[in-house]
């Protein structure tokens, strides 16, 4: 579901092999390409975001998640906190580069990004499509309403917990208009 530039054949070997989530990094790397070649900046908040739209589609259409990493229930919403920790350095501002991670089983830096073509690939994309025009604000709204996994959380555990898969599954299969 992603791919390096340089490794691309030993990364679909691993897909091969059954791994079929996507890296976080390569998700929000996509975005990132996606934000530059648009000309629509992206701030942490923003990705934050962009990301849980994209895993709540990927979670109704493929019927599986789009990457390990937990989501949780902070004050402005649905937050990666891996995900978050890498970004925040930007604060505020417009995200300018793209993430790199360690591979330790190649022991170095690697620039992960989502392979084209894929269904995956085909789905982030049609998320940038219908959010990305949106203000952080309006997409912060959105996932504020009553009712929305992050309400429905931090009512029953509070702020900061695990925002449940089968929550985020149900809202995005209620939503009336389709990705």
């Amino acid at each position: 579901m992603y791919l390096m530039s340089e490794t691309k054949q030993q990364i679909q070997g691993d897909i091969e092999k059954g791994e079929g989530l996507s890296r976080i990094s390569a998700v929000a790397n996509y975005f990132i390409v996606l934000s530059k070649k648009d000309k629509r900046p992206l701030s942490n908040l923003a990705m934050q975001k962009m990301v849980y739209f994209a895993y709540g589609w990927v979670l109704v259409m493929k019927e599986e998640r789009l990457f390990y990493d937990r989501i949780e229930a902070w004050q402005y919403g649905p937050v990666i906190p891996s995900l978050y920790h890498q970004l925040k350095h930007y604060g505020r501002d417009r995200i300018t580069k793209e993430i790199v991670d360690y591979d330790y089983r190649n022991d170095k830096f690697r620039k992960w990004i989502l392979t084209k073509g894929t269904s995956v690939e085909e789905i982030v994309r049609k998320v940038w499509n219908k959010y990305s025009t949106l203000s952080t604000g309006e997409m912060v709204d959105l996932t504020h309403n009553p009712g929305t996994p992050w309400h429905r959380t931090i009512t029953k555990k509070g702020f900061n917990s695990e925002i449940d898969d089968e929550l985020i599954r149900d809202h995005f299969e209620s939503i009336n208009n389709s990705l």
